[in-house]
């Protein structure tokens, strides 16, 4: 006997909360296999379920098809900035990165993600701004979720306390876990996924307490910055050329720990085996003068001069 279609979606609904990407792919498969009926409401249910597949296939593939084409979100960090409508999104990119998104005082401004980018402290950083968050809004966006579930850190922009209820509350709804670092293995994807955040918002609003997420005051620019680059934690290492010249810009890990041997493989993967020690100049060019090997654990801000057998 078919059950009604309240109940049926009620129950499809019931299986497929809190699952995301090839997870989610596969209960659906799993439901269209099981509905046996493919007439009525029993088919418009089908159709919805073979629409979201093909739409969770395609962001699968462009995810995929993205990690094995570039390295650019290995080597900068995205920090995806979310809010309500007219939270100030885009003037903050705006005053953060020096960008000309367009501003308006009426709701839903920005119906695409913008960009932005900006440098501090030696590491650059892509900015994202996504369109604005309804309540329930994600049930029907499943591209604009997809750029939540990727991305490395996530900065909520509110005007109110209602503002950070809608924001955080989808995302609970949407089984994502806020932490107030990164993960020790760098931007680890897991499931139920755990992604950074910090909580930026006007001067006059009380502490928001949610997950030990820091508050920071949107007109706090400096603030800002510093709160990004601590929650990444990069691991900057200033390689030494032949002529004991520091180069400007490091080489940046992820990782809580980094050693020598992950340097060789960074900029010279091909000395692996002919690698014969390092000098480190601990924290900066003035720190202590250390010989040392392959295993050897680098730290923030070390300068290291690579030696190979001729």
């Amino acid at each position: 006997m078919p059950k009604p279609y309240s109940v049926m979606m009620d129950e499809i609904n019931s299986r497929l909360k809190g699952k995301v990407g090839d997870e989610r792919a596969k209960e659906i498969r799993l439901l269209l296999k099981e509905i046996q009926f493919d007439v009525g409401d029993y088919r418009k249910i089908k159709d919805k379920l073979r629409r979201e597949l093909k739409e969770i296939e395609t962001m699968e593939q462009a995810k995929k098809a993205s990690r094995k084409s570039t390295k650019t979100k290995k080597e900068t960090p995205q920090i995806l900035v979310i809010g309500t409508t007219n939270s100030g999104k885009s003037t903050l990119i705006n005053n953060l990165c020096g960008t000309e998104i367009p501003v308006g005082d009426y709701e839903y401004t920005t119906t695409e993600p913008q960009y932005g980018a900006l440098e501090y402290e030696g590491i650059k950083f892509q900015l994202v701004e996504l369109p604005a968050i309804s309540e329930g809004g994600w049930i029907y966006d499943k591209s604009t979720l997809a750029l939540v579930y990727s991305t490395d850190c996530l900065l909520i922009l509110g005007k109110s306390f209602e503002d950070f209820t809608i924001v955080l509350s989808e995302l609970e709804e949407q089984n994502i876990e806020l932490v107030e670092k990164r993960l020790s293995d760098g931007f680890a994807q897991t499931s139920p996924r755990r992604i950074p955040a910090f909580l930026v918002k006007k001067e006059n609003l009380g502490f928001i307490s949610y997950n030990s997420l820091k508050n920071v005051f949107v007109n706090d620019l400096d603030e800002i910055k510093r709160t990004m680059f601590e929650i990444i934690k990069p691991v900057r290492i200033f390689t030494m050329n032949s002529f004991n010249e520091i180069e400007d810009r490091p080489v940046v890990f992820y990782n809580d720990t980094v050693i020598v041997e992950d340097v060789v493989n960074k900029i010279s993967k091909s000395k692996i085996d002919i690698f014969k020690d390092a000098l480190i100049l601990e924290g900066g060019p003035t720190g202590r003068r250390k010989r040392v090997g392959i295993s050897y654990e680098l730290h923030d801000n070390d300068v290291i001069h690579l030696t190979f057998h001729k």
